[in-house]
């Protein structure tokens, strides 16, 4: 074929992604508004629903390592995308919370191993010289699809003042088609390729000769299967302080994409009636993910990736703090009167849209930097390790959902700003040897 094995199976994990978070993306940011107005169901299932989610996806960090080893990439990929969208069925036929939990719960269990899936198949597809390239082309595609995905919805939604039944399972069928699409292209054309001992060898060296620049090439047996147990991999990663320090960051994902993936869009009808700014936020965020996920491996050969995580903090610190003065304290837990709701200063549109870009922006370097970092620290281990990162952002995620219930939006705002400066100091003084 045109492209090796390697390369292609790089590809495949942009595509598949991507159309998975197509549909994700939108359905997610719809679904509170969704349920307050097309159902007589509260709004607040919603965040309960996310929450089974996340535990399904702590789930999944546990069971992902043995299913993959067992069945394969093919069936292990087509299983858990799947099972992805079970939340869409259930968002259509919608029979009371109990079955949502249901579906959710599912969902979870595929949202939460594609997660560990696909970086894992990118880090083990790219040489050490090229990972940080590739990671940052992976974050490109899979930023299209929501990019995509809340473009669809913004036009759906013009002149749209109260989301209906009929807009509720239009959105959540389309939803379904997209990600089983994802499900059929991953299980017929992704490859488990391996690596041999001698590129293991050269990448413990840091020593890859002529594939300096280059996605690896076998040079050995490609069934060889280097896996190592997960207990002998633990015991070696325990023992590094970085394997630690990879944690901290994770704080900051689970509190900032509580905000933005749910408490954000929910707060929005208590500012707007124009229901279009939902699917707007989704389409900006992916925008500002997709043009940072190309502009920052720029920045940082011009710079550095210190520079870069310092910058993507004021942002975020921007962002947040806009956040406070644009929305009422109340508005993540209910549907305020926008004539009567109480803000610091005048909302307006412009405001979303510059919070949303700040997020996406910000959010992508993050990502690059911080895949790339853990694929240097977890080594072969990749499955193991990126199974834990997953299972600390569930944890973190699901205390996110909990929060709402608990606090008004704006302390909610003064924790993530706690969280972003924890990210910044884990990054550039923690792992500054990996960068």
């Amino acid at each position: 074929m045109f492209l090796s094995e390697h390369t292609r199976n790089i590809v495949l994990a942009a595509i598949c992604m991507s159309l998975c978070m197509m549909a994700n993306a939108p359905a997610t940011s719809l679904q509170n508004v969704a349920l307050a107005e097309s159902t007589d169901i509260d709004l607040t299932v919603g965040y309960y629903a996310e929450i089974v989610r996340y535990v399904a996806a702590l789930l999944a960090t546990v069971i992902f390592h043995p299913i993959y080893r067992t069945i394969g990439i093919k069936l292990t990929a087509l299983l858990v995308t799947i099972l992805q969208a079970t939340s869409y069925f259930v968002m259509i036929w919608i029979v009371n919370k109990w079955v949502i939990y249901v579906g959710y719960f599912l969902s979870g269990i595929g949202l939460g191993s594609l997660w560990i899936l696909w970086p894992m198949v990118v880090i083990n597809n790219s040489s050490i010289s090229n990972s940080q390239r590739n990671m940052g082309w992976w974050w490109v595609a899979e930023s299209v699809g929501p990019l995509f995905g809340g473009l669809v919805n913004y036009f759906y939604f013009l002149n749209v003042s109260e989301i209906s039944t009929t807009n509720r399972q239009m959105v959540y069928g389309i939803c379904i088609g997209i990600t089983y699409l994802s499900a059929i292209v991953a299980a017929i054309f992704v490859t488990d390729a391996k690596k041999s001992k001698e590129e293991i060898k050269l990448e413990d060296l840091g020593r890859v000769g002529e594939g300096l620049g280059k996605v690896y090439e076998p040079l050995g047996d490609p069934d060889m299967d280097h896996t190592p147990s997960a207990r002998a991999w633990f015991r070696r990663m325990a023992k590094r302080r970085a394997f630690w320090i990879l944690l901290l960051p994770l704080l900051y994902w689970g509190s900032i994409w509580g905000f933005f993936a749910k408490i954000f869009p929910t707060a929005i009808p208590s500012i707007s009636d124009e229901r279009k700014l939902i699917p707007l936020t989704t389409l900006v965020v992916a925008a500002g993910m997709t043009a940072g996920s190309v502009l920052w491996n720029y920045v940082a050969r011009l710079s550095n990736n210190t520079f870069c995580i310092i910058l993507i903090t004021l942002m975020h610190f921007t962002a947040i703090i806009l956040s406070i003065l644009i929305f009422p304290k109340d508005a993540a837990t209910e549907i305020l009167d926008v004539e009567t709701a109480a803000t610091y200063i005048e909302p307006h549109t412009a405001y979303v849209i510059v919070i949303s870009a700040l997020v996406g922006l910000a959010d992508s370097c993050v990502s690059i930097i911080y895949y790339t970092v853990a694929g240097k620290v977890y080594e072969e281990g990749t499955s193991l390790g990126f199974s834990i990162n997953n299972f600390g952002f569930c944890v973190v995620y699901i205390i996110s959902m909990f929060l709402p219930s608990l606090f008004d939006l704006h302390a909610y705002c003064y924790l993530m700003l706690g969280a972003v400066l924890v990210m910044c100091l884990a990054i550039t003084v923690g792992l500054k040897k990996y960068l």
